[in-house]
């Protein structure tokens, strides 16, 4: 009989043991029951029967063992997950496949038909336009066979071609082979064609029939991404995001652990994916805050890709146009190498920006769009160009105000106000998803009369409609683009231009490409620059960089208009001189001297619960264990949202100059602390913000 340490999927953190008569390797998968359930687990190693003190007889059996096996290289990744940001080690597993129905479901294979792959019947009696029976008599005739392969790379004519700078780069890197741990930054202006020359690695990648993984910040994105794929290599890559099926998720799992050669493409969660021949990640836009999983078990997508490519000993490709603080600090470092793209692919000079003194220029009461970018607006309508108009604030209006007592309409379980979304007649919580009937009474006063304060997109959306009148508006933002065929209309419409106007919140500066797009009008720039969020800086100018380079990416240059009350702002400064260096500079030595990230570690410890006096009994806990410790913490103060979803939020954080001495503070101050009060508690390692 033999003896092993098996970690089952789920909740539980350290691995348990069971017995079989046979010997079973590291990493294979294994049905087992735990509290007379059925469950999956990961054989992490043998035990030597001699150290177990315990009855033997009460070991439990391993009763199925899978064809499924981890590498060592995707155990040690997953363990150092678990480690890092305080998930729990069966849990951490459970998310690296996604669910455990992915690796239990019986898969349906792909069809091939005539040198091509097909998902289904449906699809292949749809595309060669055939009968059901044409198609039995065909599978009769093994004209059709079923197959497990699902990705068809044939190895088509590289229709990849580099311009100078983007071939000087590609030849740069390739000399770190593949097989190889190494990590690059490929920093490069909006619309230099940065696409273009990773694809030129998946290229080469696939050529060596290796497996390859593309990271995208969301989920909006893979499908446009996906036909741009299919353009150069003449097929599709897997895709892979909470959104897709099952069996796709099944197919998907079974490709990567026989090592099929393929793309995968997906959002953060495809970096936990069990790969057995990875060779090159790539993480695209490696700078969007989508990559920190916020809800849930907090993990950095960016951070695991790099981490992921030193276990399989391959290549990551961190790929912007506006590089993180963390990324750049690397760089410097020596830790990551960096090269630059410094021309836009289509030779067109980058767009020209502009700051609009709101002080000077204010509109009207009712109207949000001063006169300059009216003016600016019309005059590129005229001459057949597009315009954006950029706002992130989703909705109608942020704020309901009585009209009575000034008092606002909040949600329930959040101490949010609700935004009021005039396309649904709703009251709309952005943080619990909760709807609210527009007829409200005040809750002061009981008044039924309520004024819409500040601007959301649908207001936006109703000036432009009175100013431009006669030109096709369209919203542009993750509530319009959910569904999948107005999605495509969108996108057709504004590719042939028919779609004169686009309003967009933040989703529209990540990675979209728009041909005629020659104005963009950013009308609130000052909204993020005095948040409490510490990285809010970055953010906005970020977000505003990526915005601008929608502009003028093919034909003439094009225009940025930016409405501010902030005019002398360094941040405003260095946008409009084309100047990266000045701000990174100089946000960097703020970084330094308030002992913040990437010069210190940050750890946040969340403490929620229902009961705001419970709330208050583990946070003296926590004090009074840290000083008896002799830890330094800072806190606690209320969360950004000290009340969300029906529970109090408060939060502590610790700063440390290296991880294995936060990581060590954390644990040691966390196995201190009241057992049943640890289920109120929550790690975040690098959080977003500490505000």
């Amino acid at each position: 009989m033999y003896y092993f340490k098996v970690i089952p999927f789920g909740l539980i953190d350290r691995p348990l043991l069971y017995k079989h008569t046979e010997k079973i390797k590291s990493g294979k998968i294994v049905d087992i029951s735990i509290r007379n359930k059925k469950s999956i687990g990961v054989v992490l190693s043998e035990a030597i029967s001699s150290e177990i003190t315990f009855d033997k007889k009460k070991i439990l059996t391993i009763t199925e063992i899978h064809s499924y096996i981890f590498r060592s290289s995707h155990l040690e990744f997953i363990e150092y997950l678990s480690k890092h940001y305080f998930i729990d080690l069966g849990m951490s597993f459970k998310l690296s496949i996604g669910s455990e129905l992915n690796l239990k479901k019986k898969i349906k294979n792909y069809l091939l038909f005539k040198d091509k792959i097909y998902e289904n019947k449906k699809n292949l009696i749809h595309e060669n336009n055939i009968s059901n029976k044409v198609f039995l008599n065909y599978q009769n005739e093994n004209k059709i066979i079923e197959t497990n392969l699902g990705f068809q790379f044939n190895a088509k004519e590289d229709s990849i071609l580099l311009n100078d700078e983007q071939e000087k780069i590609f030849q740069e890197i390739s000399r770190d082979n593949l097989l190889k741990y190494s990590c690059h930054l490929i920093d490069g202006v909006t619309g230099s064609g940065k696409t273009e020359l990773y694809f030129k690695f998946i290229f080469k990648a696939l050529i060596d029939r290796q497996q390859i993984l593309v990271l995208l910040p969301e989920i909006a994105l893979t499908e446009d991404w996906s036909d741009r794929f299919f353009k150069y290599f003449g097929c599709k890559p897997y895709v892979w995001h909470s959104k897709q099926t099952v069996n796709q998720k099944s197919r998907i799992l079974r490709s990567l652990l026989m090592g099929e050669p393929c793309v995968v493409v997906g959002a953060r969660s495809s970096v936990l994916l069990p790969f057995h021949n990875l060779k090159l990640i790539i993480c695209d836009e490696e700078h969007d805050s989508s990559y920190k999983q916020d809800d849930g078990p907090k993990y950095h997508a960016r951070d695991m890709s790099i981490l992921k490519a030193s276990k399989e000993k391959s290549m990551c490709l961190l790929v912007s146009a506006s590089a993180s603080l963390e990324t750049l600090y690397n760089v410097k470092k020596g830790k990551i190498k960096q090269y630059h793209l410094t021309s836009q692919f289509f030779k067109t000079s980058l767009p020209k920006i502009q700051l609009i003194d709101m002080n000077l220029s204010k509109p009207s009461s009712t109207s949000w769009i001063s006169k300059e970018m009216f003016e600016k607006t019309s005059h590129v309508l005229r001459n057949n160009g597009q315009v954006l108009f950029f706002l992130n604030r989703r909705g109608y209006a942020p704020t309901k105000m009585c009209s009575h007592c000034h008092a606002t309409v909040q949600c329930k379980n959040c101490s949010t106000n609700l935004v009021y979304h005039k396309s649904l007649n709703k009251l709309i919580c952005h943080h619990c998803a909760s709807i609210y009937d527009n007829n409200q009474a005040c809750l002061q006063c009981s008044s039924a009369k309520f004024i819409s304060l500040g601007i959301g997109l649908e207001r936006l959306q109703e000036e432009v409609l009175r100013l431009f009148s006669g030109n096709k508006v369209q919203i542009f933002s993750s509530d319009t683009l959910r569904n999948k065929n107005n999605k495509k209309i969108f996108f057709n419409e504004v590719h042939n231009n028919k779609t004169k106007i686009l309003i967009g919140s933040q989703i529209v500066g990540k990675s979209f490409h728009f041909p005629n797009l020659k104005l963009v009008n950013i009308i609130d720039g000052d909204s993020t620059l005095h948040s409490p969020d510490f990285r809010a800086l970055e953010k906005t100018y970020q977000l505003f960089q990526q915005v601008a380079g929608r502009s003028g990416r093919e034909g003439a240059q094009g225009d940025v208009l930016i409405q501010t009350y902030n005019i002398k702002h360094p941040l405003f400064q260095s946008l409009i001189n084309q100047d990266r260096n000045q701000f990174i500079d100089k946000e960097l030595e703020r970084r330094e001297s308030s002992h913040l990230p990437p010069y210190f570690k940050i750890g946040v410890l969340n403490i929620l619960h229902k009961s705001q006096s419970d709330l208050r009994d583990i946070t003296l806990e926590i004090i009074e264990k840290s000083q008896k410790l002799k830890i330094q913490i800072y806190g606690p103060t209320p969360a950004l949202i000290p009340y969300k979803k029906s529970h109090f939020h408060q939060i502590f954080f610790l700063k440390e100059r290296s991880y294995g001495e936060l990581e060590r503070k954390i644990r040691l101050l966390k196995s201190v602390i009241n057992h049943k009060n640890q289920r109120f508690l929550s790690i975040d390692i690098d959080p977003i913000n500490i505000s």
